[in-house]
C-alpha cells in the first residue's frame, strides 16, 4: 500500500510539473502562491516542483516564483522537447516507420522525434533494435515484437540518452540496416548540425556503423545552422519531414541522391 501511494504521488508530481512548464511557455514567469492555489497544494510543494525543474535546466528560480529558461542557441532538455511539435513528430514517425521491413536490425537515437517512430512499429515482426535511449528501449518492449539492445554508457540529463566512449564502442560493434536520427538544424551550406559536441560524436559513429540512414526533420529546422557539424546532407539516404520542402530543397536533395518523404509524396 505504501508503495502504491508513493508511485501515485510521483505520477502526480510529474503531471503537475508538466502543467507548470506549459504555463511557463505561455507566460514566461510563474509565482509560487498562484500555482499553489491553482493546483490545491502547499507553497512548499510548488517550491519543490520548481527546484526539480531548475535542476533539469528548465527554469530559473526568482523571488517568489520562477522564469522559463530560453534555449534558442543551446541544448534543449528532453523534457521540453518531448512536448514540442507533437503532431509533426507523429506524422514523421508514421512515415519513417514505413521504411522498416520485417526481420531488420534498426538503430534509434535518443531524440524525442525518433521516439515517435516506435508507436508505428507494432505491425513489424522479428525486429532487432539498438538504441542509445533507455526510455525508447522500454517503449519498444511495450510496443514492438523485437529484441532490444541498449548501448550503455553515461546518461545525459539533457538528452536522456547514453553517451561516452563505452557507448561509441558498443555502437561500433553492430551493423544495423537502418538508422533513424534527428538533429537541431539543416542547411544547404553547412549540412546537418547540432549543439552538443558529445551528441555529435555519437551520431557520427551511428552514421558510420549503419548501412542506411534516415534523417527526421520537421519544417522549422530547414535553412538553420547550429554550432557543430554532424555530416553533409549527401551522407544520409532518406530525409523524412512533415511538409513538402521548397523546390530549391527538393532539387538539391535529388541531386545528392537523398530520397525525400513527406505526406503529399505518399
Amino acid at each position: 500500500k505504501k508503495l502504491v501511494g508513493v508511485l501515485t504521488l510521483t505520477l502526480t508530481n510529474i503531471e503537475r510539473a508538466d502543467y507548470i512548464l506549459q504555463e511557463l511557455r505561455t507566460k514566461k514567469a510563474v509565482y509560487v502562491n498562484d500555482l499553489a492555489k491553482r493546483y490545491y497544494v502547499s507553497p512548499s510543494t510548488i517550491r519543490r516542483d520548481l527546484n526539480v525543474l531548475e535542476k533539469e535546466g528548465l527554469v530559473r528560480r526568482t523571488y517568489g516564483g520562477a522564469m522559463l529558461v530560453e534555449h534558442e542557441s543551446s541544448e534543449i532538455p528532453f523534457l521540453v522537447r518531448q512536448n514540442e511539435n507533437k503532431q509533426e513528430k507523429n506524422v514523421m514517425g508514421m512515415l519513417a516507420a514505413k521504411l522498416v521491413k520485417n526481420d531488420q536490425f534498426i538503430f534509434l537515437d535518443s531524440t524525442s522525434t525518433v521516439a515517435h517512430v516506435v508507436r508505428y512499429l507494432g505491425t513489424k515482426a522479428n525486429l532487432k533494435i539498438l538504441t542509445t535511449s533507455a526510455e525508447i528501449a522500454l517503449d519498444c518492449l511495450d510496443t514492438v515484437s523485437a529484441q532490444v539492445y541498449c548501448t550503455g554508457g553515461w546518461m545525459s540529463s539533457f538528452s536522456r540518452g547514453f553517451m561516452g566512449e563505452a557507448a561509441r564502442q558498443r555502437i561500433a560493434d553492430f551493423r544495423p540496416d537502418l538508422l533513424f536520427f534527428s538533429a537541431r538544424s539543416i542547411s544547404l551550406e553547412d549540412g546537418i548540425t547540432d549543439v552538443n559536441e558529445e551528441d555529435v560524436y555519437m551520431k557520427q559513429q551511428m552514421l558510420s556503423s549503419c548501412r542506411e540512414s534516415v534523417f527526421l526533420c520537421d519544417d522549422t529546422k530547414f535553412d538553420k545552422t547550429s554550432y557543430r557539424i554532424i555530416c553533409d546532407i549527401g551522407s544520409v539516404d532518406y530525409l523524412v519531414t512533415n511538409e513538402r520542402p521548397s523546390d530549391r530543397w527538393l532539387h538539391r536533395l535529388a541531386d545528392l541522391g537523398v530520397k525525400v518523404i513527406y505526406p503529399e509524396a505518399e
